[in-house]
């Protein structure tokens, strides 16, 4: 039965690592006691120490791999600054989700990139707007639109 400070050391891991802790401590204890070499004080220090050994290299291998989401994470941000950096300059109309949606007191916000040859496509289509942000609200407008209009077509129902 773990004591007072193996309680508090096992409370910052994962129930399955608690599990795996005390199995390799389970294990170090029955190989200590067959071998009659420690009187059983010892033993329980030697326990909480394995214990202690054990969780403090599992909270190393997390912090390793926080680290290691982070830096993945920080260099897909930049190769995705790169890319649309690279698409802004494009000749060819662009326009991408940014994949955020956020609540607003009007509604969701849907967050875009585009590049101005969107914005001369889309005018050259026909669409105006007193901004390339109107323009861009107007595409998504008749978008959804469509894909509701398609939507119905195929199953019948209405969405609204």
């Amino acid at each position: 039965m773990p004591d007072m400070n193996e309680d508090q050391t096992l409370n910052c891991i994962s129930e399955q690592e608690q599990q795996s802790v005390e199995k390799e401590v389970g294990e170090v204890e029955q190989v200590i006691a067959q071998n009659n070499v420690l009187p059983a004080d010892l033993i329980a220090a030697v326990k909480e120490q394995v214990t202690a050994e054990i969780v403090a290299e599992m909270k190393e291998d997390k912090a390793f791999e926080a680290k290691e989401r982070q830096i993945r994470r920080e260099q897909e941000d930049l190769e995705r600054q790169e890319y649309i950096a690279k698409m802004k300059a494009s000749e060819d109309p662009w326009v991408d989700f940014v994949g955020t949606v956020r609540e607003t007191e009007h509604g969701q916000r849907i967050e875009l990139e585009w590049n101005d040859a969107f914005i001369d496509y889309l005018r050259a289509s026909g669409l105006m707007g007193s901004s390339d942000e109107q323009i861009v609200q107007q595409y998504i407008t008749l978008l959804l639109r469509d894909m509701t209009d398609q939507y119905e077509e195929r199953f019948g129902t209405d969405l609204a």
